[in-house]
């Protein structure tokens, strides 16, 4: 339920950093009335993953679909069959598979592709002008999962794909599908374009963990950044 007095409190890709989650949460103080969102890529890469997932579905904070959740979810999926999982895991996701129980499968599963509070849209990876949230293809699906860079003619480029002449698409994105909150390409400082604002600021690879609080979500363009340094 949203009030005039709720926040809405966003955090960048946590990728495990529980420690660091915990006091950058404790430092922002959520109060009941408050939204909670992740940006997605909860888990993977730091230490404590699984820890991180508990304590989100225990608080009951939302969180929208990372692409690595997404890898975890098709590796399930895959697993139902009786064909060669085609999904390779590394030592940490194998381990985070070892320990997750039904209700966590469960919740990963539920997770949304985009979260939307009035004019503020909340996506992982990114968008491109032409891609209507409410009418995604299979293909756009996965794009906005995993999108960060576009070609000169404005096409999607797979990770490692991008040279100098690359564009970032939040630097394209002209709000039609709303003020974007973002994750998954990690900056050093939170990354502020016309219509989009990327939060991730890679804890996980020791630089800081970061999160936007909206005070009041029907004037989106208000926020305050929280950011704390990573603890290792």
């Amino acid at each position: 339920m949203i009030n005039s007095m709720s926040r809405l409190i966003i955090y960048g890709d946590i990728h495990g950093c529980y420690d660091e989650f915990i006091s950058l949460r404790n430092q922002i103080n959520p109060q009941k009335v408050d939204i909670e969102v992740c940006v997605g890529d909860i888990i993977t890469k730091g230490k404590n993953s699984v820890k991180t997932l508990n304590f989100i579905i225990k608080n009951n904070i939302k969180s929208i679909r990372g692409n690595h959740e997404d890898k975890i979810i098709r590796y399930f999926n895959h697993q139902k069959s009786n064909k060669k999982n085609p999904i390779v895991l590394d030592n940490d996701e194998q381990n985070i598979i070892d320990n997750l129980t039904e209700k966590h499968i469960q919740f990963l599963e539920n997770l949304p592709l985009f979260l939307r509070f009035e004019n503020i849209t909340i996506v992982h990876g990114g968008l491109q002008n032409h891609m209507n949230l409410d009418n995604l293809s299979k293909k756009d699906k996965q794009k906005i999962l995993r999108l960060r860079y576009l070609d000169g003619n404005y096409e999607f480029l797979a990770y490692g794909k991008e040279d100098e002449k690359s564009i970032f698409w939040a630097d394209l994105y002209d709000g039609n599908q709303g003020f974007i909150v973002y994750g998954h390409q990690w900056f050093q400082e939170i990354k502020k374009s016309k219509f989009a604002l990327g939060i991730d600021t890679g804890c996980v690879y020791g630089n800081q963990l970061s999160a936007i609080v909206f005070p009041n979500i029907k004037e989106y363009p208000n926020y305050k950044i929280y950011s704390l340094k990573a603890l290792f």
